[in-house]
Formats: structure tokens, sequence, C-alpha cells
């Protein structure tokens, strides 16, 4: 298998695709905080005379609910609106390599923990917390299905 592809991600795109890598990470994050919250908020109702330990978890559970998201929009407006510099993604047996005109790199398919499609994105996973995002559109479909073909053969494609 031999795959090369050239694409330019946008700022909107970028937040798009770490939304959809962190996916679980955000809808927990939201969850507990929406139980802080509710835990809060039942909390200043027992206790009228004591407000201070439910607005605190209140408060909390605001914190949770809130903060993925708005970390993920200062950093893009922190960026601005300047597009990523292209970038060639080159998928071959060995594994996959990125590069762009100032920099380089690459990791073997043993490196990457699974591979799925979400979102318009081939989310190369590594770890839990680290990822190499692909935009689907940089594929060709039959590239793509190479790709997946590949990836199930080695048992690296999810769900």
């Amino acid at each position: 298998m031999q795959i090369t592809a050239t694409y330019t991600l946008t700022p909107d795109e970028a937040l798009r695709g770490t939304r959809a890598f962190k996916r679980l990470w955000y809808a927990l994050s939201v969850l507990c905080g929406a139980l802080l919250l509710m835990g809060g908020l039942g909390r200043i109702g027992l206790a009228p005379g004591q407000p201070g330990p439910g607005l605190f978890l209140a408060f909390n559970g605001l914190l949770l609910i809130a903060l993925p998201e708005a970390v993920l929009r200062w950093g893009r407006r922190r960026r601005g609106s300047q597009p990523y510099p292209p970038m060639e993604v080159r998928l071959d047996d060995e594994g996959l390599s990125l590069s762009t005109a100032a920099t380089e790199g690459g990791l073997p398919w043993g490196a990457f923990t699974r591979v799925v499609r979400r979102s318009g994105f081939w989310i190369f996973r590594v770890g839990p917390s680290q990822a190499v995002l692909v935009p689907e559109r940089a594929l060709e479909a039959p590239a793509a299905a190479d790709l997946e073909a590949f990836l199930r053969g080695r048992g690296l494609m999810g769900r």
C-alpha cells in the first residue's frame, strides 16, 4: 500500500477534529458537571441557611460543563483565522508520515492503538490523549477503501 495526499487544515476543521477525538472526555466532563450542579442546587435547597457548600458544588459543576468548550474556543481564537500550513500525509506498509515545509515526522503502524473514522476525520490513536487527525477529504474514495482494508487486516480499524 502506498497512499500520498496533501491537504490544508482550516481552524474550524481543527476545532471540529479535536472535538471528535476528545468526545468521550468531553461527554464525561459535561456529565460530571451536571451531577455536581444538581448536587449543589439540591444542597442549597436542603440547607437554606448554609448556601456556601451548595454554591461551591454548583460553581464547580458549571466549570466542568463549560471549560472543555471554552479551552478549545480560546485556542482557536488565539491562533486566529490563518490556515494551517499545507500538510502531506504518506501512508505505506511501514506506517504514517506527515510533513510540512518546515517539519517532518512519522510513526510505524505498531505505535497506533486504533484507527476510527468519525465526524469527517480519520483518527489514528496513539494513546488515550494523543492522535493524528487526517480529514477524510484528503483521501480519494479508492485510497480510503484501500486504507480501510489495510487497517482492518492489521486489526487497527475500530468502529
